[in-house]
């Protein structure tokens, strides 16, 4: 498609742009609806568990072990339904929440500009460019205006890469200065930002560094169960196993010691996640920045459209040039905001709102760009040729000519503790053309404008919240230093939390220092606000955090923000903000509101610290299953610990019910949470011993001081494993809380209301059916238990109480850090590293 024709000023006609789409030459990678749900029902169906599991299940069936057959099968098949119907549910809630966010372009159609998501764009479109704008289709520039564009993203260079008319732009870069247009020669599939696989703005399923971990640790208990299995072989030589005995007990084996259920709830659980914060205005991009959000411990922010409103409004003209009056100063300034290409800058237009608008004859001009830090334009006045400029103070110094007006620099520096924006208006004669910059130029101070920007209302409230969850703070911002400092100094007026006190009172590091620093890393370590910084220095800020161990986040709103918050932990991004800042974040603040940072960050941490406590009811069931078969049948010669049936039942009695409740959960914690495979590993190793050993204690003295039947050895075990097994759930509400929370009371009463249903498992009637050649009577016939009278429940608690006596103590000692923010700005400990 690269011999897309040149075309009319006009664009694309209404009936060309419909043309292509119905031959699929749009942006969007077109697929099949039906092809997208078989990739979801094959990725659920042809699992590695699935594959072991059901020819197990078919060999039961085949050897007329039926009630073994039907509760492994539906094991099977109630894993995969879950599956697929959370994948669904996500697939269908992830693509109506990136339509709210998708990148919008804007194209030239019908000889009128419209805006249209970028996945509409079609083959031969003229797209529209401007800064803080993305490139979202390959194509040749087809009009330029000192068009600029950053391949930082692309190609890892800083530096931003003019563009004329017939040049080559790639999607994935973003225009920094001027404006044009180019033709979308490459769509779809085709671009560049496709082949390169980045991430396309609808659903596909990408794994966060938490599911990797638990997918890992699903492999190798998996590779283990096999081994497992496989062991049982060669046990056959030295015991007599029954036909079908070992069939039986390998499918019991994988479907216990296989916690495939895991990998569901975290994908449930990320899923609750991104659909919660979306009610709120929060719309997540990518499923493992709901991950991201729990271990943040570091919060990065620009000052401009993230801590204030960034509604600018010109205060007042200093004038600096004894010769001329306000009035006349004031007239040029409005002939430089209605001439300038950057007339739709924040700047430009609250000065244009304040001064109006003003026509005339514009011979060149030079664009703003964050390298520069000044604009200018070169404008014929009362037939005379002059060049006027606007950008910082300290940018436009350099280009001052010698003798110039005095005592501006003064004024200047005693207005920088006043927090307003301080922009330098000079004026010259033409030395030459632009080449990029003002080098060459002898300027003359004409005014000092100060622009006023107010912190948002919300802000102080909102980052005293962060603190006190053990979230630091550095503002960096290319706004000079004092101006940076005095914007500051509101939010840590008074305040006792000394992350606070650090962005008031603590010294700001600029750009310069930085850069001369024989230890940058320290600087940026030990100091909390940057200011006059570089986009790359931004960039080189969030990656020294990430290099000294911190999670870091980053908010931003501007094209100067975009490769910080790429290439931080987390990317926030304003909803006001650049497409480009929107295209690259993980997050998106829709509404704007900048108080939903400690809401987002919270629901993130609730959701993980969720899914610790379901992790830990998964895990503990392999620990003490594995010594069960280890030590019970290896060692001491003990049967075979369980039926298919009885891990059905102890999964949903002992793990299945409690963790999705566990998931629904919305109690929030503010406490600082240990390494999560530290947390977790702690708590079932422990209490897998705890219940693995009381387990083998009831099979030995069922087995071999009350000689027991195996029915009913079997019948004891479960018992005792269920009992505890709940109780486990109840230590797991407070392991790692100082406390039981105030929103989790109420699940003390789901394991009570459990016991009744393992009760009537064991005793409540059926009508008579049979399965094959075995009559089933009662819900026990079915599970294969023994109705247990009094003198054997008796037993059972004789085993249960001491073990529960043992777990509670072993909480207590080995009680893992439950740290509460500690009101300074600590970092909370990270999640497993992956």
């Amino acid at each position: 498609m690269n011999d897309a024709p040149q075309l009319p000023a006009t664009g694309l006609s209404a009936a060309e742009v419909a043309e292509r789409v119905a031959r699929g030459q749009v942006n969007r990678v077109r697929r099949s609806h039906w092809a997208a749900y078989l990739d979801v029902v094959a990725r659920n169906v042809f699992t590695l568990f699935n594959g072991l599991v059901v020819p197990a299940a078919v060999a039961l069936f085949a050897l007329g072990d039926y009630r073994a057959a039907l509760a492994v099968s539906g094991m099977a098949i109630t894993n995969t339904l879950l599956g697929l119907a959370q994948e669904v549910r996500g697939k269908w809630h992830l693509d109506k929440l990136t339509l709210l966010a998708e990148t919008r372009a804007r194209v030239l159609r019908d000889g009128l500009a419209q805006e249209v998501p970028a996945g509409d764009v079609v083959w031969g479109d003229h797209v529209l460019l401007a800064a803080g704008e993305p490139v979202v289709a390959d194509g040749a520039v087809v009009e330029s205006r000192f068009l600029e564009v950053d391949e930082a993203l692309l190609t890892g260079e800083s530096d931003p890469v003019p563009r004329k008319v017939g040049d080559n732009l790639l999607s994935g870069s973003f225009a920094v200065a001027g404006e044009g247009a180019y033709r979308a020669d490459q769509v779809g599939g085709e671009s560049f930002a496709q082949r390169t696989a980045a991430e396309a703005r609808s659903y596909q399923y990408t794994s966060s560094p938490l599911q990797d971990s638990i997918n890992r640790l699903v492999r190798a208990l998996t590779a283990f169960a096999v081994l497992l299995c496989l062991s049982y072989g060669g046990l056959a030589f030295v015991r007599d196993f029954k036909e079908g005995e070992l069939v039986s007990m390998s499918a019991a084996t994988i479907t216990s010691m296989v916690p495939v259920g895991l990998v569901l709830m975290t994908t449930f659980a990320f899923i609750l996640g991104a659909v919660r914060m979306s009610a709120r205005g929060a719309i997540v991009q990518r499923l493992n920045a709901v991950e991201a959000m729990a271990s943040i411990d570091t919060l990065c922010m620009d000052k401009t459209g993230t801590l204030t409103t960034n509604q600018l409004c010109l205060a007042h003209v200093y004038v600096v040039a004894p010769e001329l009056e306000e009035l006349a100063v004031r007239d040029r300034l409005r002939l430089f905001a209605s001439l300038s290409l950057d007339r739709g800058s924040k700047s430009l237009v609250a000065l244009r709102a304040a001064l109006g608008e003003a026509t005339g004859e514009l011979l060149d001009q030079l664009p703003f760009k964050s390298q520069n830090r000044y604009s200018a334009v070169r404008v014929r006045l009362a037939g005379r040729e002059r060049v006027f400029a606007l950008g910082a103070c300290e940018a436009l110094q350099a280009h001052l000519e010698a003798g110039g007006p005095e005592g501006w620099d003064a004024t200047w520096k005693e207005l920088l503790g006043t927090g307003l924006r301080l922009l330098l208006f000079a004026e010259g004669e033409p030395a030459r053309p632009f080449a990029g910059s003002l080098e060459g130029f002898a300027l003359r101070p004409l005014a000092l404008i100060a622009l006023s920007d107010e912190l948002r209302p919300e802000a102080p409230a909102v980052l005293l919240s962060l603190a006190q969850q053990g979230i630091s703070f550095k503002v960096i911002s290319g706004d000079n230093p004092e101006t940076v400092r005095a914007t500051l100094a509101p939010l840590g007026a008074g305040a006792d939390v000394p992350a606070l006190r650090a962005l008031a009172e603590g010294p700001v590091v600029t750009g310069a220092e930085l850069e001369a620093s024989a230890t940058p890393g320290e600087l940026i370590r030990e100091r909390s606000v940057f200011g006059r910084v570089s986009p790359w220095q931004k960039v080189e800020i969030v990656k020294a955090l990430k290099a000294q161990g911190r999670q870091v986040a980053m908010v931003g709103d501007g094209v100067n923000d975009v490769l910080p918050i790429k290439n931080a932990h987390l990317g926030i991004a304003m909803g006001d903000g650049s497409q480009a800042s929107k295209t690259v974040s993980g997050l998106v603040l829709q509404t704007n509101d900048f108080g939903l940072l400690p809401q987002t960050l919270d629901e993130g941490r609730t959701i993980v610290r969720n899914l610790r406590r379901a992790a830990k009811l998964f895990l503990v069931k392999n620990v003490y299953t594995a010594l069960l078969i280890l030590l019970g049948m290896g060692l001491l010669g003990l049967p075979f610990p369980y039926l298919p049936q009885h891990v059905t039942l102890l999964n949903f009695l002992t793990i299945g019910a409690p963790a999705l409740v566990i998931a629904l959960s919305r109690e929030r914690s503010t406490a600082l949470r240990a390494d999560f495979v530290r947390e977790v590993a702690g708590f079932a190793l422990g209490t897998g011993a705890v219940l693995g050993l009381a387990g083998l204690a009831m099979m030995f003295l069922s087995a071999r001081v009350w000689n027991d039947t195996e029915v009913l050895q079997r019948t004891l075990l479960l018992s005792v494993l269920v009992l505890l097994g709940l109780t486990a759930f109840l230590r797991v509400l407070v392991h790692g809380e100082k406390g039981m929370l105030p929103g989790d009371w109420h699940l003390r009463w789901l394991a009570i209301a459990l016991v009744p249903v393992y009760l009537g498992a064991m005793y409540v009637p059926l009508p008579e059916m049979r399965l094959g050649k075995v009559p089933i009577r009662s819900f026990a016939d079915f599970f294969v238990l023994e109705p247990l009278n009094w003198q054997q429940w008796g037993r059972v608690l004789l085993v249960v109480v001491p073990a529960c006596g043992v777990a509670w103590l072993s909480d207590h000692i080995r009680r893992p850090p439950a740290r509460r923010a500690d009101h300074g700005g600590g970092g909370a400990v990270p999640l497993a590293r992956s």
